[in-house]
């Protein structure tokens, strides 16, 4: 089950790469593309009404995906949005307004790329409601398999989902990690193989040397002789080929941390990245250094990091080359795309 689940979000990944600007146009095209595959691939086979109910009456409005469970009442609700959308804490919580409205204990939000997963009746903030927070895009396939089993059916179905932190062997022991192992299935029945901690090389995603620029290319120039002009870039690409799509100038340093958390050369130990005396460009509070709230927070996907997103004129550019260069990373061997 492991093996196909990995194979494909293998596949999402690819086409993320090969046909984001179409599906960030539009959500039915994301569903499509993105989400129906990786739902069916999780349990939720979504052309099944036992198994989804799509378009789901919550009320005042509609969630795009029931996943049910062996009650009456779903185990989850899924909105989907097309790919790239950027979500708000508004949004978020009317997502969870409708779960809690019909009972339901668990809500998840997608974009095909990113996914975040709530616990619906905890009384505590967003951000400690949220079991799962993943950008499948840039993480490595086996590592967003193990993550996104919280999502699988029998486990979700059990109504009390358990992250998957730990190497897995036999189905079970998604569910109860303290138990002895499950003996032998039977003939013909699939069982998941032992997943490590360790990245399989067979799987794990190749990365080039970080300090080697990429060849030059038309339609991209460097990050580091590029000035701001009108419009964002439409894209960022860092020196290992990952792409990231930008809508708005602030996505800048927010795929910048992403791609440096991905990578381990930003972590828990040197998340707070100062861009000046008393201010942040990320860190793992929105809270400055003077004690100050970041003014327009926002989270990177797949991460714990917050970062101050409201910067106009030059700053997002020189933000990213700040990020960059306190990983050690020259801005030079990042590359934007222009005059698209």
């Amino acid at each position: 089950m492991l093996d196909d689940l990995v194979s494909v979000i293998e596949t999402l990944q690819q086409r993320i790469r090969d046909y984001g600007a179409s599906l960030r146009e539009n959500e039915t095209r994301t569903r499509m593309a993105l989400i129906d595959p990786l739902l069916t691939a999780l349990g939720w086979d979504v052309s099944d009404p036992v198994l989804v109910t799509p378009e789901y009456n919550v009320g005042q409005g509609r969630a795009d995906y029931a996943l049910n469970g062996s009650e009456s009442i779903p185990a989850a609700i899924v909105e989907a949005k097309r790919l790239g959308h950027a979500l708000n804490d508004d949004e978020r919580m009317q997502m969870l307004n409708y779960a809690n409205a019909r009972g339901v204990r668990y809500a998840a939000v997608t974009d095909g790329d990113v996914w975040e997963f709530y616990e619906v009746f905890k009384q505590a903030p967003l951000e400690d409601r949220r079991l799962l927070n993943l950008r499948i895009a840039n993480t490595p396939a086996h590592e967003s398999a193990l993550q996104l089993l919280l999502l699988w059916r029998p486990n979700l179905a059990s109504s009390k989902p358990v992250s998957a932190s730990e190497p897995l062997v036999g189905l079970t022991s998604v569910m109860q990690p303290e138990t002895p192992p499950v003996p032998e299935p039977a003939p013909g029945v699939a069982t998941p193989r032992l997943i490590s901690q360790e990245p399989d090389p067979a799987i794990a995603t190749p990365r080039l040397n970080p300090q080697v620029p990429l060849p030059p290319q038309s339609g991209w120039v460097s990050l580091a002789s590029y000035q701001r002009g009108t419009e964002p870039p439409g894209a960022i690409r860092f020196s290992d080929g990952i792409e990231f799509p930008v809508q708005f100038w602030r996505h800048l340093v927010e795929h910048t941390a992403s791609w440096l958390w991905s990578t381990g050369m930003l972590d828990q130990s040197n998340a707070a990245v100062r861009s000046g005396r008393r201010r942040y460009i990320v860190n793992l509070r929105p809270v400055h250094s003077d004690g100050r709230s970041f003014h327009s927070s926002f989270g990177v996907a797949g991460t714990p990091l917050h970062y101050e997103g409201n910067i106009g004129g030059q700053t997002p550019v020189n933000h990213t080359k700040k990020l960059l260069e306190h990983c050690g990373i020259d801005p030079a061997t990042v590359q934007l795309q222009v005059g698209q």
